[in-house]
């Protein structure tokens, strides 16, 4: 990732951990394993975000669904909410927007949830947060600079006590 684009998104992350703090569970996972619902529907980044996951080793598990519909299915017929989720807003059935709104009608202060989208619409940027998303991430353009995205997102979490 170049530096400045490096240097803004941690700038973006440094507010994340305060927001964070208000997910705290009584029983903090370890940083070690970390439990991730991932909502994408496009295969070519559903693989790249899904290997930048699987490649850290303090995500245990990654959970994945199409669409917001599959994303409340998979959410209702699990016993442990994930730490966190990464949403896509483009989605069939049910989009990344109301999808966010579920989580904080659903699970108030109990699923953080990011977004990370190819759209760089400021208008998408301040529906996604009002409606629940803790950071809004476009979507970098190669692997490395995914991977680093990823990774950042997850070291603000687990800095944060998610």
């Amino acid at each position: 990732m170049p530096r400045s684009q490096s240097a803004i998104l941690a700038r973006k992350m440094a507010s994340v951990p305060a927001a964070l703090s208000l997910f705290r569970k009584e029983s903090a996972p370890k940083t070690s394993d970390l439990r991730i619902l991932l909502v994408e529907d496009d295969e070519a980044d559903l693989y790249l975000i899904g290997r930048a996951l699987s490649e850290n080793t303090r995500v245990e598990e990654v959970l994945v669904a199409r669409d917001g519909e599959e994303a409340l299915e998979r959410l209702s017929a699990t016993e442990r909410l994930p730490d966190l989720a990464i949403v896509d807003l483009k989605l069939p059935r049910k989009d990344g927007f109301a999808l966010l709104r579920e989580f904080s009608a659903r699970y108030p202060a109990k699923l953080p949830a990011f977004v990370l989208s190819s759209s760089r619409a400021g208008a998408d940027v301040y529906r996604a947060k009002k409606r629940g998303a803790l950071e809004f991430i476009a979507k970098p353009s190669n692997a490395a600079q995914l991977r680093s995205s990823i990774d950042l997102l997850i070291e603000t979490a687990c800095a944060a006590g998610v």
